[in-house]
């Protein structure tokens, strides 16, 4: 098996399912979120109460080009029926973000509002193992 295999010809056979609703979904914010860190830094590093001198923005940019392909993956994901080595890549993405992030404000390099980022990305990866353990 590949990486990702069409379900019955593409998306249509996961439309119905609500879990891979909401994988898409995160999919797409993920990947959208990541396009915002490439193009607007300073603006998320300021929307999580962080520092937004340099390196911090130069840093950004290559963490939202990583959620940017990662989200992509999760969208891919949500369409087809992954193998499961591709489901254990996604959910390690979305646990780290949500340990990163929830380091990040306990060390204060980050305000209490990224805690919210951090419950989002920990939410994201509970949805991932419920999709995985279905398979």
């Amino acid at each position: 098996m590949t990486a990702i295999e069409p379900v019955n010809g593409g998306g249509a056979a996961n439309a119905d399912d609500p879990l891979m609703r909401a994988a898409l979904v995160v999919g797409i914010a993920t990947a959208g979120s990541g396009v915002a860190l490439v193009v607007a830094p300073r603006f998320a590093l300021w929307a999580l109460g962080a520092a937004r001198d340099e390196p911090g923005p130069y840093l950004f940019r290559i963490v939202g080009m990583f959620m940017t392909v990662a989200g992509g993956s999760l969208v891919d994901i949500s369409r087809c029926r992954p193998a499961p080595d591709a489901m254990r890549w996604a959910i390690a993405s979305k646990v780290g973000a949500a340990v990163a992030v929830a380091g990040a404000v306990r060390t204060q390099r980050f305000g209490k509002q990224a805690l919210l980022l951090a419950a989002v990305d920990s939410a994201s990866a509970v949805l991932l193992v419920a999709i995985q353990r279905r398979r």
